[in-house]
């Protein structure tokens, strides 16, 4: 049976059963699988048991956490932001931890010095933090978003960093990346792969990405404070990572899929939609970063995901 192995406390199931299929305020209706979509995501599902990807990680569904943007701006964020993470990772219930921070290259030097300086605290922390998840056997993977400097130099530390998130915009740089971190790897003693992934919201971008990454971020799915942009005729919604796996599978075999996280807007509420349609977990922000109790969240929005995939077999 798919899904997590450890048990989930009676509050989870009461957040499952709480939470709706798709959310009928946002679209209106609520949408279920046809019966050749239902045997085409079952398909799939069993694919990504054998893929090159998932033999990094654990059993699906998969719940991706990112820090949020301002998460470095302060030693009171990062302090935050740590303990946000600490808490969201005890059961063992997250898979993937990103390390997103603002970027704005605007700021003066001196606030992106100070930045800096809380990102790698943070970092370093995490690292600490990841090392003793794995000894109690409820790790996670720890990857930094779009800093190549910052991972060249936490690997050189010999710091617990798994790999690196790369932005849509730079996927062409993706096949160097990689190289230049198998070769750092090497060279440092690492023998874990080096994990890349990055964003996809377009067929095309997935295509042109697919080859050299371990996963994909498919959005945008509901309304989200990340994409203040997008309103909801412009939204991709919860169907697309669904779409762009059964794309992704025309093209290259089980070996090689990338596991696709559905994000955008995704909490305990909603969680299931994207993953009734084919998605291999969910990425979130707020839901988790913002929770009252993130360790209580990531079990609901988990047995949220398991008990979707489940209606699937």
């Amino acid at each position: 049976m798919l899904g997590k192995s450890n048990p989930l406390l009676p509050a989870v199931y009461a957040c499952a059963s709480a939470a709706v299929f798709l959310s009928s305020a946002s679209f209106g209706f609520i949408l279920h699988p046809s019966g050749k979509e239902h045997a085409a995501i079952k398909s799939h599902r069993d694919d990504i048991i054998n893929s090159r990807a998932c033999s990094k990680w654990k059993d699906p569904p998969y719940l991706a956490v990112l820090t949020e943007p301002d998460a470095c701006d302060s030693a009171e964020r990062v302090q935050d932001t740590y303990t946000a993470i600490e808490r969201a990772t005890r059961e063992g219930n997250v898979d993937l931890v990103v390390i997103r921070t603002s970027d704005d290259t605007s700021d003066a030097s001196s606030t992106r010095d100070a930045r800096n300086a809380n990102k790698s605290e943070l970092m370093q922390r995490l690292s600490q933090l990841k090392l003793n998840r794995d000894e109690h056997d409820v790790g996670f993977k720890l990857v930094i978003n779009n800093d190549l400097s910052m991972l060249i130099d936490a690997l050189s530390q010999r710091l617990s960093i798994d790999g690196i998130h790369v932005k849509e915009r730079n996927v062409g740089s993706i096949p160097t990346i990689r190289k230049q971190l198998r070769d750092l790897a090497t060279q440092a003693g690492i023998e874990n792969q080096i994990i890349v992934g990055t964003s996809c919201h377009s067929i095309k971008s997935a295509m042109d990405s697919y080859q050299h990454i371990d996963y994909l971020f498919v959005g945008t799915c509901y309304m989200t404070n990340s994409h203040p942009e997008k309103n909801q005729e412009e939204l991709e919604g919860p169907m697309f990572p669904g779409r762009i796996k059964e794309d992704l599978s025309k093209v290259c075999d089980s070996s090689s899929l990338p596991l696709v996280f559905a994000i955008g807007g995704i909490d305990e509420t909603n969680c299931k939609g994207p993953i009734s349609f084919g998605a291999d977990g969910v990425g979130v922000i707020r839901s988790v970063m913002k929770a009252s109790d993130p360790r209580l969240m990531t079990e609901c929005i988990v047995g949220s995901m398991t008990d979707a995939m489940q209606r699937i077999e």
